[in-house]
């Protein structure tokens, strides 16, 4: 479907995959944002505003932002200096909402990643690999600040085929350390990661697709990192449609459960294996 046609018809709607195989992105809304980014590049230049776009990215909230700065500065372990020119460029593409933080106008979600990097460091001591694999690249945020800091060789991407165009735009608009590369679950061959991580999206999709990215890509990789919202319990109605935590404990690579900080809905935690012994966030 045309971009322009979207326009003639804001009402629609469109998905790609059918009902039982959809992530939670897969909203009808947000393929359709997704589109328009990639198609047109006024609407590229005003993304991360979009509505129907931030029902699913760029809608982390001011407070979490200063919460996730007051981590970075705490910490003091160098990820808040080292991806300063990140920060500033990856906050020019896409005209993001940024907040006054001590008379420095920053994007939230962009301290998020920042925030996860520094996660990492403090899991793995700064050795995360070279090849490292995202469920869920959104527009390629995590993957840029991840290529800044760590001076990864290769970053592989999962998401919607959409998705990954949009991520190939963004991340072509810098230029990067290492390389990227996209794939579909469907179009992905079994590999081995150095570390898999993933922002909530692995735990948005269904059980099934789930299932698949374990055997192609988790239960492989040396490291993981996964922030979820589902397994846990029934929440939001989710119950049989998600992996629970004890499925993913009998899957899995043998794990380790942190506490997500700032917590940004009930249920939420981290997933880690691979890690320092005694490592903690």
């Amino acid at each position: 479907m045309s971009y322009y046609l979207t326009k003639l018809l804001p009402g629609l709607k469109e998905y790609v995959a059918s009902a039982d195989l959809r992530s939670d992105s897969d909203n009808g809304s947000y393929l359709l944002s997704v589109r328009r980014a990639v198609a047109s590049y006024r609407h590229f230049e005003n993304f991360k505003r979009d509505k129907a776009y931030n029902k699913i990215l760029e809608h982390v909230s001011r407070e979490d932002g200063q919460i996730y700065l007051d981590v970075l500065k705490s910490r003091d372990d160098g990820i808040l200096e080292a991806a300063r020119p990140t920060l500033l460029q990856s906050d020019v593409i896409g005209n993001p909402r940024k907040y006054d933080y001590a008379g420095e106008s920053l994007s939230p979600t962009t301290l998020r990643y920042l925030k996860v990097a520094s996660d990492l460091k403090r899991l793995f001591g700064g050795q995360i690999g070279s090849k490292i694999a995202e469920i869920g690249g959104g527009y390629g945020g995590q993957a840029l600040v991840c290529d800044d800091v760590f001076k990864t060789e290769e970053y592989h991407i999962f998401d919607l085929p959409d998705v990954t165009r949009l991520v190939s735009r963004y991340l072509e608009s810098f230029l990067m350390h290492g390389s990227y590369v996209t794939h579909t679950l469907n179009a992905a061959q079994v590999d081995s990661y150095d570390l898999i991580i993933s922002n909530y999206a692995f735990s948005e999709v269904p059980k099934a697709v789930q299932s698949a990215y374990v055997r192609k890509v988790l239960a492989q990789s040396k490291r993981g990192y996964l922030t979820m919202n589902s397994g846990k319990s029934d929440h939001a109605g989710r119950e049989g449609a998600k992996l629970t935590l004890a499925e993913l404990e009998s899957m899995l690579p043998p794990f380790e459960i942190y506490d997500e900080h700032p917590v940004t809905a009930p249920h939420n935690y981290i997933i880690v294996w691979g890690h320092e012994p005694g490592a903690t966030l």
